[in-house]
């Protein structure tokens, strides 16, 4: 008998223990659920984009295993978590502080006054802070072939073939050998044949002639190689000309617009943070309030309109804008910088000392440990989007010219072979005339 007693005992413990459990588990409540997404919000002109599907999962799954119904409030000031002001909330975190809403299902982090003031669930779902920037350009256009050499190089080269061709006049117009003399015409003609590797013949019997041609020939080669070997690795491997490489080039560029959504978790990031490019960046929010969006519906547009357009925000949202417009249009306009600057885990917010906040921390581990939130949040995230740029390629905000330094072995070359024969011709005057000088009748 002691033994059915002591097993009927720890049967009673064991089931009290298991209801306590579902107790903690169960709501049985009609809950007023907060959210700013679709499709759940019903929000016109706004698009569903994967937050809100996963919000839609997530609720579906909460209501189920916590047995809650509810209803969907969306605020009608910003369509976002708000900020604190004048001892009041705007936006969703509003309807909890004003409790209109028990629960906002929209997640995001937990910074310092939202937790002063609300309860926030552990992280279920973890997205980063990104920048959008315009597709960048690449391969060269007709300026991109001007663009292999400096300007500096291109005046060398042009002033190079002005004294080339003096020079090859100038012998040619005080040889002795008038047979062998070359029409002006032709001479330059030559030259420019030679210059723009087109050939040609022009014999001539002057060493001098020959030493000036053979210096400049030798100088092309060099130049010509060069500028074709830049040519070619511009085209086979393309550098793209990225907006910005960075948030500290888009704090350093004053040119430079940055959207973001108003009263956003984004925003809040940047006003709270005390890096100087962030705080830059919020500083130029608040100097230009056009650049606060009310949603990120559209931003694509606003970003590829113009070069000096970027936008920050969520990596779910910004990722999803950029492939939606890639399947409406056929072509990326927009893509994400492959740095990330703040990695966050969102979590779900409530009223201050909600009597809920317990249960749905311990759900929501239970979601995390059964795998159950990472499986939401994978069914609704691109897992390879389209719109992206090899980490293998060059980024530059434009191709480094050949400068003077890069090529003066061509230069030094001409130089040499100009001095060089400026000596023979020298010598070759001294000659002819020394020999008229012995040659000379004598006159008895």
């Amino acid at each position: 008998m002691k033994g059915w007693r002591l097993t009927l005992a720890v049967m009673y413990l064991l089931t009290q223990i298991v209801i306590v459990v579902v107790e903690c588990h169960t709501v049985n409540k009609h809950l007023q659920i907060a959210t700013f997404y679709n499709p759940l919000g019903r929000i016109e002109n706004i698009s569903t984009n994967s937050k809100g599907l996963m919000e839609k999962e997530l609720l579906e799954t909460l209501s189920k295993k916590m047995n809650f119904t509810y209803d969907i409030t969306v605020s009608t000031d910003v369509l976002q978590f708000g900020f604190s002001g004048n001892e009041s909330w705007s936006g969703v975190l509003g309807k909890l502080a004003r409790k209109e809403a028990d629960m906002t299902i929209s997640f995001g982090p937990v910074s310092y006054p939202r937790f002063l003031s609300f309860d926030a669930t552990v992280g279920i779902f973890r997205d980063h802070v990104v920048i959008m920037i315009p597709h960048p350009e690449s391969g060269i256009d007709t300026s991109g072939l001007v663009s292999i050499f400096s300007p500096f190089t291109w005046i060398l080269i042009a002033i190079s073939l002005v004294i080339v061709a003096m020079a090859l006049w100038f012998v040619n117009h005080f040889q002795h050998d008038r047979d062998d003399q070359i029409n002006g015409g032709l001479l330059i003609l030559y030259i420019l044949g030679v210059t723009l590797s087109q050939g040609g013949c022009l014999p001539q019997k002057s060493a001098v002639f020959r030493m000036v041609l053979g210096a400049w020939l030798l100088a092309l080669i060099v130049l010509t190689y060069a500028y074709t070997g830049t040519l070619i690795s511009r085209l086979t491997a393309p550098k793209h000309r990225f907006v910005i490489n960075s948030l500290e080039d888009a704090a350093a560029n004053k040119k430079i617009m940055p959207f973001v959504v108003k009263e956003s978790s984004v925003q809040e990031e940047f006003m709270l943070s005390p890096t100087p490019a962030f705080q830059e960046i919020a500083n130029r929010w608040q100097d230009h309030p056009e650049l606060l969006l009310r949603d990120s519906n559209g931003i694509v547009d606003l970003v590829a309109k113009q070069k000096n357009r970027i936008f920050i925000g969520s990596d779910m949202n910004a990722g999803w804008n950029i492939e939606s417009d890639r399947k409406r249009g056929g072509k990326c306009r927009a893509i994400l910088l492959p740095d990330k600057l703040v990695t966050r885990n969102n979590g779900l917010f409530l009223q201050k000392h909600s009597s809920l906040t317990a249960a749905f921390n311990d759900e929501n581990l239970r979601l995390l440990q059964a795998g159950i939130a990472r499986q939401i949040e994978v069914r609704h995230s691109p897992s390879l989007p389209a719109c992206s740029v090899s980490s293998l390629s060059t980024h530059s905000a434009a191709p480094t010219p050949l400068r003077y330094d890069q090529l003066n072995a061509a230069f030094y070359i001409l130089a040499g072979g100009c001095c060089l024969s400026l000596i023979v011709f020298l010598l070759e005057m001294l000659c002819y005339y020394w020999k008229r000088f012995q040659s000379r009748p004598i006159i008895v």
